[in-house]
């Protein structure tokens, strides 16, 4: 069976898209599934935390054999060339970023025209959009992971974002429990929708899940109803409470379900990874 492709996005910074990323890779790992994790954000959080620090962006460690180098030799690569192991078993991969991954953006029309140009001799090279071209590469191996799980930067306008977005079986939005985040999750949940009304569209569903929650805290009780209201059922049962546990796992450069398994926020990941099975589960049914 063919990996769930799932993208974690939302525009706004600091709200726990590669804590999340990190984390659920982990328990997919742990839980016997094969995974292989995308770092598409070119601060390239996601590839420190899996690497346990030696792949931050100043060292250079994945230069020439990251996500830009992919794309970019898009005429000669093989999606299978760029995976490398993370720390955290046999089962959690990666496709790692690079300090070149921001040049993504602007090299994505070129090699479009470059696959249209192709398409006409070689059908194998065949993209429709310009935000296919992730799914292109991702078609590659769909069949030899059971989860693809995607970090995205916080933004609204890029076509790296779109393409994450656009190879997407499902979109999970974390947001705080702020005026300023919750904004912001309504827009990317508003433009997944939109997207995934789009002709051709793979996006199957979209989930809101609150993170760094002060339980007892007013604007908690305020944002969550707020969010009931307006996201329905797209709004996760389990929630992430805030917790000093997460700050130290990653200046650590490791999930905290790893460094901290006993934690109450790790044991939350364990029901948000729960529940996004189940999630999964009934989109399969549809």
């Amino acid at each position: 069976m063919a990996a769930k492709i799932i993208t974690v996005a939302i525009e706004k910074g600091g709200t726990g898209k590669t804590v999340t990323t990190s984390n659920l890779a982990y328990l997919m790992g742990l839980d016997g599934k094969r995974v292989l994790c995308i770092d598409t954000d070119p601060q390239g959080n996601l590839t420190s935390a899996l690497s346990d620090g030696r792949g931050e962006i100043a060292n250079g460690a994945y230069d020439g054999k990251a996500l830009y180098d992919m794309f970019t030799g898009f005429r000669f690569t093989k999606t299978q060339d760029f995976i490398t192991a993370t720390e955290y078993g046999d089962n959690v991969d990666m496709i790692p970023g690079s300090s070149q991954t921001p040049r993504i953006n602007q090299r994505l029309p070129e090699l479009f025209e470059d696959a249209t140009f192709l398409s006409k001799s070689d059908s194998s090279k065949r993209i429709n959009s310009i935000a296919d071209f992730l799914f292109y590469f991702l078609k590659q191996v769909v069949d030899e992971y059971d989860y693809i799980i995607i970090d995205t930067q916080p933004t609204r306008d890029s076509l790296l974002l779109t393409n994450a977005i656009s190879a997407a079986d499902y979109v999970l939005i974390p947001t705080m429990c702020d005026a300023n985040s919750q904004e912001s999750a309504f827009r990317t949940f508003a433009l997944c929708n939109e997207l995934s009304n789009a002709p051709g569209s793979r996006l199957k569903g979209v989930g809101v899940l609150l993170t760094a929650v002060m339980k007892k805290a007013a604007a908690t009780k305020l944002i969550r109803a707020q969010c009931q209201e307006v996201l329905g059922p797209a709004l996760f049962k389990y929630e992430i409470p805030h917790s000093l546990s997460v700050g130290m796992a990653v200046t650590n450069h490791q999930p905290v379900c790893f460094s901290a398994p006993k934690q109450p926020v790790s044991i939350a990941y364990k029901q948000v990874y729960r529940e996004l099975k189940e999630r999964l589960a009934k989109l399969e049914v549809k």
